[in-house]
């Protein structure tokens, strides 16, 4: 808009007469597809300019009218002034009368990579960069269960938990923690329960730490070396040997005595230690580990930071779609595009030329072998048998006159041969964007992914469990992904802004 700034008509005392408004007539415009062009435009109120594409509206709103308010502005400064700016040339006009001082807010596109989406345009993936970077759990990618730094006090505090013969649950990080000082009080021991009672339902807890026999080493010099450094015991579990730190009952071990035997087993156990706990019934296996490490299965994890959580960061991004979400490969809708014939009629598109008519004849005999149905349309074919005919037979050896390679090794084939032209051609008629099969359009590695924020009430009340993501690569069941609290950043980035 040129000119004064519009106002509220209630605003002013009367109406204002439109013929008060100056004029900017524009006489011989010539810029660029201009033919002589005369016209009138009216301040003070919005002119909209429209036309087809090519037919000059650039040029007469920019390069004309535009150009030339800025250029008389600029040269109300000073000669000194004007130094330090860009020369600005006179459009091709006979003449411009009324032009005021004007503001152009030009036409852009703001996307400047491939990987961008609305989060990163509205920064608005900045924040939730900081926000899992600062507030997410972590969630062990084979087991499910949270991964928190531990340090000895709260690894204390837990054992005393597990201790007692009814377990409190587990206090957060930090709670529970002072009270416990010198002996251990006695929760421990039930009402009108003896002493003696009490100590035989209580664990007997040794804190134990692992080690590693070296290589050309003798169990009897692993143990020398280890009565020289003044531990006497070793456990035996599974084949594995662990070194008894201290050995003792929750109840009646001061404070200072069980934290020293875990700072030791820490210590000399590489930030890992475990507590057998054995009662006269049972005998338990209690791991704790120092930093981001998963004590049952042994995974160790970096600390989080931003970069973790952006797809635009090699920390974060899926190493195979580099944080795209997609990949070029081979698109078996165009492999198969109609699933109504058979494979004998010729489902398969890719082996019907003359070329590769050995490649559908080898189909259509060990399809006969594998007893696959032949004259079934594809779309009638059971899962297993449509996986057959991609992936080829589960006994392939190699040999493809004795097993069915598949269309997957097919491929596989023709793309070693693609320093051929014809191959490549042939290779570029079936290929296509697809979803990465590595991180399922998530974008993201997995490591980021196991990250979750909230609560499992706050996670409930915002997603269905049906709805959320399922990371590819965790080895644990969808009912234990479905129990977890809160949301992974993909599931945050899904919901809806409200």
């Amino acid at each position: 808009m040129f000119g004064s700034t519009l106002k509220d008509p209630a605003m002013t005392q009367g109406k204002t007469d439109p013929a008060s408004h100056p004029l900017i007539k524009i006489r011989g415009a010539r810029q660029h597809n201009l033919k002589n062009l005369d016209l009138d435009i009216k301040t003070g109120e919005l002119t909209v300019v429209t036309g087809v594409s090519g037919s000059g509206k650039s040029s007469l709103v920019f390069d004309t009218l535009f150009a030339e308010g800025q250029r008389r502005y600029v040269e109300t400064f000073s000669a000194y002034a004007r130094q330090f700016l860009d020369r600005m040339d006179k459009p091709a006009v006979d003449k411009i009368e009324g032009v005021p001082p004007a503001i152009a807010i030009d036409q852009s596109n703001p996307v400047r990579s491939s990987r961008s989406t609305v989060g990163t345009m509205t920064e608005l993936n900045d924040h939730l960069k900081l926000l899992f970077a600062r507030s997410a759990q972590l969630f062990d990618k084979q087991t499910g269960l949270a991964v928190r730094h531990d340090d000895t006090e709260s690894i204390y505090a837990e054992i005393v938990r597990r201790s007692s013969p009814s377990p409190q649950p587990s206090p957060t990080r930090g709670e529970g923690v002072e009270q416990a000082s010198g002996f251990l009080p006695s929760p421990l021991m039930g009402e009108g329960q003896g002493e003696g009672e009490a100590h035989q339902q209580e664990p007997r807890l040794q804190i134990t730490f692992p080690v590693t026999l070296p290589a050309n080493t003798t169990p009897e010099e692993l143990q020398q070396w280890l009565s020289a450094s003044g531990f006497t015991r070793i456990h035996t579990f599974e084949e594995k040997l662990y070194v008894v730190a201290d050995r003792f009952r929750a109840s009646s071990a001061p404070k200072a005595r069980a934290i020293e035997a875990i700072e030791t087993a820490l210590k000399h156990g590489s930030g890992r230690l475990t507590v057998f706990a054995d009662t006269d019934t049972q005998s338990e296996e209690w791991r704790f580990s120092t930093g981001l490490h998963c004590p049952e299965s042994g995974i160790q994890y970096g600390l989080p930071t931003p970069s973790l959580f952006s797809f635009n960061s090699a920390h974060g991004a899926c190493e195979t779609c580099r944080g795209f979400g997609r990949v070029i490969g081979v698109d078996y809708g165009l492999v198969i595009p109609n699933d109504k014939l058979t494979l004998r009629m010729g489902a398969i598109k890719v082996m019907q030329t003359p070329a590769w008519k050995e490649a559908q004849d080898d189909l259509m005999r060990h399809a006969e072998t594998a007893g696959i149905p032949r004259d079934t349309p594809w779309n009638k074919l059971t899962h297993d048998q449509q996986q057959w005919v991609i992936n080829g037979s589960p006994n392939w050896n190699g040999k493809w006159n004795q097993h069915w390679f598949g269309i997957k090794r097919f491929f596989e084939y023709l793309e070693s041969k693609a320093y051929k032209m014809h191959i490549r051609v042939l290779l570029s008629k079936y290929r296509s964007y697809t979803t990465c099969p590595i991180c399922d359009g998530a974008r993201l590695k997995l490591e980021s992914l196991l990250w979750r924020v909230g609560s499992k009430a706050q996670s409930d009340a915002v997603l269905q469990v049906t709805s959320r993501f399922t990371p590819k690569g965790i080895g644990f069941e969808n009912h234990v992904l479905h129990g977890l609290a809160g949301l992974c950043l993909h599931d945050v980035m899904k919901l809806p802004i409200e």
